[in-house]
């Protein structure tokens, strides 16, 4: 297991210098305080037939936390004395199209001296041998708010700006505070022979490992920690056709041309995201059937177009180069 060159004393992380980081960690225990409260998340119901879910939640197993044992200084989900900065839960399952917008995260310890905002994030698997690689979305919270909602034995919910659209395997986490007094550490599923653990963190070199990595706790260290992407996605307008109606180039990167029926009255054209958000709206005499519109401003993703006169209806996905 890992040694750590430099014996730290204090237990409140007094880290005043970097811990090298060898090959395998040291020792560790579980805590005796096991999370009675843990429950299923009831999740806000959406509109314009949007489904929502929070993944992995609940966990499945007795949920505790683990420390490290001296040398080691520290939280194993959390800050400790190898200055790992990122903890994340790795995310192999997904639905196309669907978005995340936001996370939801149990601490075990939360404490707070200098109040720095907290990065929570996701990262794509584009690093080497599918770790994580690039931050895809990211948004930040008051580390005071945090220890609040961990004070009141609440969650933390945190909600993106703009949802995430899911496009491959990927990963969830936070970044852990840098500074003295300020300590996050998750909860996370007790060690159980046969599970096979999901947890990964970044360490103080930049590079990531998975939990049960030979180089960091090993098979030993089979767990998941309770941070969980919100994940929606629109349901029961793919079912609404007209043979009249067409959108192409599908996929587009800028000028699309809608060809329509024609009406007696208005045709109006909506565009959302898949979490539900519209992005463009207008309304069109209905004596003219095919206009384009310019959509090259568009975040590249999934989008759903509708058209409606009140009487006759098309909806379609469009994908956003």
């Amino acid at each position: 297991m890992k040694r750590i060159t430099v014996i730290i004393a204090l237990l409140m992380f007094s880290f005043t210098s970097i811990i090298a980081q060898n090959a395998g960690r040291t020792g560790f225990a579980a805590s005796d305080k096991v999370n009675q409260a843990y429950n299923i998340v009831n999740e806000t119901p959406g509109d314009r037939g949007i489904e929502c879910d929070t993944l992995r939640y609940p966990l499945p197993g007795t949920i505790i936390y683990y420390y490290l044992m001296p040398p080691g200084v520290g939280y194993i989900t959390g800050n400790n004395s190898y200055l790992d900065k990122t903890k994340a839960e790795y995310f192999s399952s997904f639905e196309i199209g669907t978005t995340i917008n936001g996370l939801i995260a149990d601490f075990a310890i939360a404490r707070n001296t200098n109040s720095p905002q907290i990065t929570f994030g996701i990262w794509n698997n584009a690093g080497t041998n599918g770790k994580p690689g690039a931050l895809v979305a990211s948004v930040t919270k008051s580390l005071a708010s945090l220890v609040s909602d961990y004070s009141s034995g609440n969650y933390s919910t945190i909600t993106f700006d703009q949802p995430y659209t899911v496009t491959g395997p990927f990963y969830a986490g936070v970044v852990l505070p840098t500074v003295l007094g300020d300590t996050l550490a998750l909860w996370c599923r007790q060690h159980v022979a046969g599970y096979n653990g999901t947890a990964w963190e970044q360490w103080s070199n930049n590079s990531w490992y998975a939990f049960n990595d030979p180089e960091s706790y090993g098979t030993g260290m089979q767990t998941t920690m309770t941070i969980h992407p919100i994940t929606c996605k629109t349901v029961g307008i793919n079912d609404q056709t007209d043979p009249e109606a067409s959108i192409h180039p599908n996929p587009a990167n800028g000028i699309v041309n809608i060809t329509t029926w024609k009406s007696a009255g208005k045709i109006n054209l909506d565009i959302f995201t898949l979490s539900g958000q519209t992005v463009f709206s207008r309304s069109y005499p209905g004596a003219i059937t095919n206009f384009n519109i310019d959509l090259g401003t568009l975040p590249k993703g999934i989008y759903m177009v509708h058209l409606s006169d009140g009487k006759r209806q098309h909806s379609q996905k469009l994908i956003m180069e």
